[in-house]
């Protein structure tokens, strides 16, 4: 019988200038795969007009639950402070939880 089982999904926005290196960083702590979309939006940094203000993307990427506090700590240290970055972690289910541990 197919059965779903729980794991952790990080979705971070920032501005497209971040990428590389927030996926190097990702990288670092363990993550093996994600998805990158472009997405626009309004919070407290407010509307972005202009594309010279760079666009916003949209990562997510499925983790253990060992790998969310490493991930959300180095968040914390290198992009919260300096960077518009947001950060949030979601319960999904999948099948093969063994692809993303």
């Amino acid at each position: 019988m197919t059965q779903l089982v729980p794991i952790k999904m990080i979705t971070i926005i920032a501005l497209d200038s971040l990428q590389n290196r927030l996926l190097e960083d990702l990288r670092k702590c363990g993550m093996k795969g994600y998805t990158i979309v472009e997405v626009e939006g309004e919070g407290l940094q407010a509307k972005h007009f202009t594309d010279w203000e760079g666009r916003n993307i949209r990562i997510e990427t499925l983790v253990s639950d060992e790998k969310v506090l490493s991930i959300m700590e180095m968040l914390s240290q290198n992009y919260f402070e300096k960077y518009g970055v947001i950060a949030f972690v979601t319960t999904v289910e999948v099948l093969r939880k063994e692809r993303f541990d």
